[in-house]
């Protein structure tokens, strides 16, 4: 009966992967009340703060791989300037970007749409907000000025590299009347785009939001997450499915890296017992090693068509290895798919000689499952 439930378990497992875990991308255009509910404002509005967040960073120097005013690479620019001005973590690659826009023809550009080039290669490799009258506002790595400037799309090399016009916030002609209202009430503006440049009075409803952490930021971070546990097919694990694990972790994140401890209790179905490891984990977003000690309650055992086959109760050590695809982006941290390959010291109870697939089935743990990390 329990095996059934597992089997039945394991396969909704398999399709909510398959088909939810893609929908965490978010929704292009950016819905008004996805907008609203960070705090945004209207599409209005949030197109205004875009293009005031982003006129902050002008001077900002280029730095490859950089999100923050040390430095920005084009696509940390753009990357930043929505994370800052709306709370909403959009892709970080230019790429990723051009992907996830909606593509709309140049003719129908509007100030805070995107538009992307192919400075190199044959893929798109750089991204700009459009800011009106034919100007957009980026960080160049090359030519005669870098950094956060501003560039106009008829000059010659952004004339021949540009690829395509994208949209990320809602567009109509409601929303053209209101940007025009609310720039009317500014003091003060930008000839070349309708920017309110004061932060009192009516005008503050478009003032840039708070910045919020998201994961690509260094610093301290929870997570959760849980996964099934595979048997191995053969005597001893006869099913597919050997049971699940869930995970709660805490750690700071670095720049290139991240550590922590991982408390991940496991109920093991074939083995008939709960464990309980405590690790620490060091890695990146992409592969981790964790080691740690555990604590196994119940009789650890395999029922064989040989007899009984049993383990050492009590403590023993973990030790792994993780992979992951690239963290989707949602809200101030990222979801991934991973997998799992550890190795658990079991000890055979006396009278029990080495047996190979009973013994590797017991001390080799292979899983897959869904994690969720985000910034403190």
């Amino acid at each position: 009966m329990m095996k059934k439930w597992y089997s039945k378990l394991g396969r909704l497992w398999l399709f909510s992967l398959l088909f939810l875990a893609p929908q965490a991308h978010p929704a292009v255009p950016i819905q008004e009340g996805t907008l609203a509910y960070r705090g945004a404002g209207t599409a209005a509005e949030a197109r205004l703060r875009l293009l005031a967040t982003a006129e902050t960073f002008l001077g900002v120097p280029y730095r490859f791989g950089g999100v923050d005013r040390r430095g920005m690479d084009c696509s940390g620019f753009v990357y930043v300037s929505f994370r800052e001005a709306l709370r909403y973590t959009i892709p970080r690659t230019s790429v990723a970007m051009y992907n996830w826009a909606q593509r709309i023809p140049v003719s129908e550009l509007q100030p805070a749409d995107l538009v992307f080039f192919v400075t190199v290669g044959a893929r798109v490799s750089h991204v700009g907000i459009y800011i009106g009258d034919g100007r957009f506002i980026h960080s160049a790595s090359d030519g005669p000025n870098t950094g956060v400037i501003i560039s106009r799309l008829d000059e010659s090399f952004w004339r021949r590299t540009f690829r395509s016009a994208g949209r990320a916030l809602p567009w109509d002609e409601g929303i053209a009347r209101d940007m025009a209202a609310l720039t009317q009430r500014g003091s003060a503006m930008r000839a070349w785009w309708p920017v309110p440049r004061q932060q009192s009075g009516p005008a503050a409803s478009v003032a840039p939001a708070r910045p919020s952490p998201t994961w690509a930021d260094p610093g301290f971070f929870a997570g959760l997450g849980t996964a099934w546990i595979w048997g191995g097919g053969g005597e001893g694990t006869p099913s597919a499915f050997r049971g699940i694990s869930a995970m709660a972790s805490a750690g700071y994140r670095g720049p290139a890296y991240r550590v922590g401890l991982e408390i991940r209790p496991q109920w093991d179905d074939s083995l008939g017992v709960l464990r309980l490891p405590l690790t620490l984990f060091l890695g990146t977003d992409r592969f981790q090693f964790f080691a740690g000690p555990a604590y196994i309650f119940g009789e650890p055992g395999f029922d064989l068509e040989s007899g009984q086959r049993r383990y050492y109760n009590g403590w023993l050590w973990e030790l792994g290895f993780s992979a992951a695809f690239s963290p989707i982006p949602i809200g101030p941290g990222g979801l991934s798919l991973f997998g799992e390959l550890a190795w658990q010291s079991y000890q055979r109870q006396e009278g029990h000689n080495f047996s190979l697939r009973p013994d590797v089935a017991a001390n080799i743990r292979l899983s897959t499952g869904l994690r969720y990390f985000w910034r403190l």
